[in-house]
């Protein structure tokens, strides 16, 4: 008796989760996905559910010291859902074109892939030393979205967004040119 009891009451505190999870962020991962992103309506939505039953799968285990720490959580997981989906519907693109290469093409393509890959590299690892809000900040603000919705997501006034981003695109091309420097300095040496 007392474990249906306590599979009711979790199954009552799940449902409580979402639909607080959906009535905070369901429009606005909606309108995100739909404005920023070439994704019909329907599949925007399903990403939206994916994330909201993710996240209230997960609420538990985590405890968050403000909303914005939850916002920020919230849309990395939406974010997620979505480089899946494109992935997703990426790899479906290729098995239905074929493409050939010669050695030739195909070498020289992917020397270039590893060097890109070092750049991508160093601006990871640039990025992953700034706060979650700093990134949220830059990947929306750099999908042109307005100010007024990215205080939303990362709780900082709307009037001192503009001089954040200004700043922490300042801060991050400083560091990723004293870095990719760094490299160019080390490869000159070696040869």
């Amino acid at each position: 008796m007392n474990i249906v009891i306590n599979e009711y009451q979790n199954s009552v505190t799940a449902n409580k989760v979402v639909q607080q999870l959906y009535g905070l962020y369901a429009k606005k991962l909606l309108a995100y996905t739909t404005n920023n992103y070439s994704v019909n309506e329907d599949d925007a939505w399903t990403l939206v559910y994916k994330t909201i039953y993710k996240v209230a799968d997960v609420y538990e285990k985590y405890s968050f010291e403000s909303e914005q720490k939850q916002s920020a959580f919230v849309f990395k997981t939406h974010i997620n859902f979505l480089r899946n989906f494109f992935r997703d519907n990426k790899t479906f693109e290729a098995k239905n074109h074929e493409v050939e290469l010669d050695e030739k093409y195909y070498s020289e393509k992917e020397e270039v892939i590893t060097n890109e890959n070092i750049y991508l590299k160093i601006l990871q690892a640039e990025l992953d030393k700034l706060d979650a809000w700093e990134r949220i900040l830059l990947l929306m603000r750099g999908q042109e979205m307005p100010y007024g919705d990215i205080a939303k997501f990362v709780n900082k006034p709307e009037k001192h967004l503009k001089v954040y981003y200004a700043r922490l695109k300042k801060q991050l091309l400083n560091s990723v040119n004293e870095k990719l420097q760094s490299l160019d300095k080390l490869n000159h040496e070696k040869k």
